[in-house]
């Protein structure tokens, strides 16, 4: 009987995970709010059923009933506080916190499945954060009432606001390169009261927020080349660190953001150039660029040294097939940093290449989810924010699944929301806290809006 059911489990993880995917691009494609909310209801169903046969083979394979305790908690955060956010505030995306904790559940299924004692962080970290996701929503619906009351709304103040993101931003970054811990080659973060931040990764929100405040109101080339200086200090902090892979990252998204929110395709012309300029300059100044260059081009000619973690990346995908070779069957410990950069590879290794391809369109959903948001707002600075964070997501996950597979050299950067790692998990929830709270202020503003329509007719009648 055990032997059937962890059997049967290699075929039903990924047929209920298409079974929530589907659900996802119903609520895409549909505009009533009851469709959505009987499509959200579904995802959740699918969602535990998910997690429900992934426990039940770890437990029938290690007979080790902590994971049951594990798989409780597990149930708490992916399905009882996102029930909690939504009657908090009504009119949140249910669509987009399930789609997070579908990505969540992913990760911590391998996790746990490695090392029980990371997944216990990972856990522990996205519970916390997920807790910090709670007061968000209520924070910018404060925060965007005292700027009402102080009307704070002119083209100036707002440009002022959005060099305190960036100032902050660079600080935080600066403060990396002159204390941060060296780790590969690279400073990436410092210590404060035992626990290990990495800056970079919550400085990404800040930089949105920078970018979005001085675009919002205008795309004038001035607006451009400022926030094209704020842009540049990030990146030349993080290039001096070494953190090649974070550099590239908010170069992609300043070029993109830009683009997007003028409307004007030289801009990305204009920095592919410079990107693929920047490059060049990489590979001639870095010695580590050097490397993961050459083990990209050709990884079985150094397969004992540099090409070594690619060549397992690869060797992993290959056995997992369609339906993978099943939980605790893969070899994941043959890969170097496979819990951080190479999470892909042992997901597709043991729930297989249907699973692995699922988990990317659950990550394109979550990408056109942002930008069907950022599609729907009035008001620039929101709209900004939403589609910056939706390319934020895209591309990093872009350079992270595109270097396990040999698309692309190597970056060094964590899968969100998926990949180990705290300053990463946090960052990304609380990315989606802030999303959430413009989708909060837009139902509520709908709600006052429709109010008042009411009322005029009420008024008409009489």
């Amino acid at each position: 009987m055990a032997y059937t059911i962890v059997l049967l489990s290699r075929y039903m993880i990924p047929l209920f995970l298409y079974l929530f995917l589907g659900c996802g691009l119903y609520a895409l494609a549909v505009r009533s709010v009851q469709r959505q909310r009987a499509a959200a209801n579904l995802q959740c169903v699918f969602l535990f059923l998910m997690q429900f046969c992934a426990y039940l083979t770890i437990i029938i394979r290690t007979r080790r009933m902590e994971y049951l305790l594990f798989y409780a908690f597990l149930q708490i955060l992916t399905l009882a506080l996102p029930l909690m956010a939504y009657f908090l505030y009504p009119g949140l995306s249910r669509i987009l916190l399930n789609h997070m904790c579908m990505l969540l559940s992913a990760g911590l299924i391998l996790l746990t499945r490695m090392d029980l004692s990371k997944a216990v962080r990972q856990l522990a970290i996205a519970a916390a954060s997920f807790v910090l996701l709670l007061f968000v929503p209520w924070l910018m619906k404060g925060c965007a009432a005292w700027r009402a009351s102080r009307r704070e709304g002119s083209i100036w103040a707002q440009e002022r606001v959005g060099w305190l993101y960036g100032a902050v931003g660079i600080a935080a970054l600066g403060t990396v390169l002159v204390l941060g811990q060296v780790t590969h080659g690279s400073k990436l973060s410092w210590s404060l009261f035992g626990l290990t931040f990495q800056p970079s990764e919550f400085v990404k929100l800040t930089y949105v927020l920078f970018i979005a405040s001085l675009l919002s109101k205008s795309t004038s080339f001035r607006r451009v080349a400022a926030a094209g200086l704020g842009a540049a200090a990030h990146v030349l902090i993080l290039a001096l660190s070494r953190d090649l892979g974070s550099a590239l990252i908010y170069f992609a998204v300043y070029v993109l953001m830009i683009t997007v929110a003028s409307r004007r395709l030289w801009y990305l012309l204009g920095g592919v150039a410079a990107g693929a300029g920047a490059s060049v300059l990489a590979l001639r100044l870095f010695s580590h660029v050097q490397v993961r260059v050459q083990a990209w081009r050709d990884p079985w000619s150094v397969i004992d040294s540099q090409g070594y973690q690619i060549t397992q990346s690869l060797f992993a995908i290959s056995r997992g097939g369609l339906f993978g070779l099943g939980i605790g069957k893969g070899t994941p410990g043959d890969i170097p940093y496979v819990e951080t950069d190479f999470i892909f590879a042992a997901l597709v290794e043991e729930l297989g290449l249907l699973f692995g391809i699922g988990i990317l369109l659950v990550c394109a959903v979550l990408f056109l989810l942002l930008m069907q948001l950022a599609g729907s707002l009035a008001d620039g600075y929101y709209r900004n924010i939403a589609a910056g964070f939706g390319m934020l997501y895209a591309f990093q996950t872009f350079l992270t699944v595109g270097g396990g597979i040999k698309l692309i050299p190597l970056t060094g950067v964590t899968l969100p929301l998926v990949s180990y790692g705290g300053s990463s998990v946090t960052a990304t929830i609380l990315m989606i806290g802030i999303v959430e709270g413009v989708q909060v202020m837009r139902y509520d503003e709908e709600i006052r809006l429709e109010k008042q329509r009411r009322k005029k007719e009420k008024r008409g009648e009489a």
